[in-house]
Parts: structure tokens; C-alpha cells; sequence
């Protein structure tokens, strides 16, 4: 005896195929997707952290390149005497271009009310100062500062380096506080 398939027994055994996902499925592709967000969003943020890491170090190195140039154009016009008057001033203003996260000079700033991973000039301290971007995703205001400081101190002698008649004085930016975030 052969069975025979009604055509009403066939359409609803294709409705069955077609029904689309079950519960199950759905909640098992919302919770891959939703891992897979939260690993981007981490490799985001440290990405983020980096590219700053690396601009601010590269800020610093044009800062300091800018101060040797300083530095050299009074020994080359032989006013070596004047030294001592590049301690305590803003070191981008020997930049041929300012940074463009640079907010500018302020006398007594309110850094909570200054925006984040931008770089000012303290006159009260005598201090560039940059506010880190430490705020994550999901939370608040949080962050830190990296100053520095257009500093002069006595050259001393020592004996990889000989000494030379009229010690001169070193000029140097230099990083205030820990300097465990960029090295």
C-alpha cells in the first residue's frame, strides 16, 4: 500500500523549513555578536591609548628639538650668557607650527574645565602640561597630566665627559612628576 502525500501535508512541511530562527538561534547570534563588540570596543580603546602615547611622544621630541635650536643659535651668536633666560619659557613658541590640540597660555587655569588630550601652558608654574585621555567608554571625567619644564642646570664634569673651561650651563625639557607613561 503506497501512501500518498496530500498536497496540504507537503505545504505545511514547508512551512516548517520556513519558519526562520528559533529563539535559541537568535539569542546565540545576539550573544556572538555582542562578545565580538565588546572585543572590538577594548582593541579600540588601547588602540586609542597608543595613537596618543605615540603623538605625545612625538610633540616632546619636536619641543625638544625646538629648544636645541634655541640653544645652539646663542652659542653661534656667541650669547652663551643668555642661557639662563630659556629656563621657565613656553617651549612651543619656538615651534615653527603649534600643536593643533594646543590651547594656548593660561595664568591660573581650571583643568577640570579644559578639554582632555590637549596641550596649555601653565604661566603661574612655568609648566607645559598635557591632560591625558585616561576616560574610558563607560565611565566619566578621569585624567591625568604630564608637565613639563624648560629647566637649566650646571653642566657637571664627569669623566666620559671632559671638562671644559667655562662649565657650561645645561638647558633641558624635562618631564615633571612620573614619567612612567612614556617610556
Amino acid at each position: 500500500m503506497t501512501q500518498r502525500h496530500s498536497p496540504k501535508n507537503s505545504m505545511m512541511a514547508g512551512n516548517a523549513r520556513r519558519r526562520g530562527f528559533t529563539l535559541f538561534e537568535l539569542a546565540v547570534v545576539v550573544s556572538v555578536i555582542a562578545v565580538l563588540a565588546v572585543v572590538l570596543l577594548s582593541r579600540l580603546a588601547t588602540l586609542q591609548q597608543e595613537a596618543e602615547r605615540v603623538a605625545v611622544q612625538q610633540t616632546i621630541v619636536a619641543l625638544r628639538a625646538g629648544l636645541r635650536m634655541q640653544v645652539l643659535k646663542l652659542y653661534a651668536t656667541d650669547r652663551q650668557s643668555q642661557l639662563s633666560a630659556l629656563a621657565g619659557r613656553n617651549p612651543v613658541d619656538w615651534l615653527a607650527e603649534k600643536p593643533r590640540n594646543y590651547l594656548g597660555a593660561f595664568t591660573a587655569p581650571e583643568i577640570t574645565k579644559l578639554p582632555q588630550s590637549h596641550w596649555f601652558f601653565d604661566q603661574s608654574n612655568a609648566e607645559l602640561i598635557y591632560i591625558l585621555n585616561r576616560g574610558n567608554t563607560f565611565s566619566g571625567y578621569r585624567s591625568e597630566l604630564l608637565q613639563f619644564k624648560v629647566s637649566l642646570r650646571q653642566a657637571s664634569a664627569t669623566p666620559a665627559k671632559p671638562s671644559t673651561p667655562a662649565e657650561a650651563p645645561e638647558v633641558a625639557l624635562i618631564q615633571m612628576g612620573e614619567a612612567g607613561w612614556l617610556k
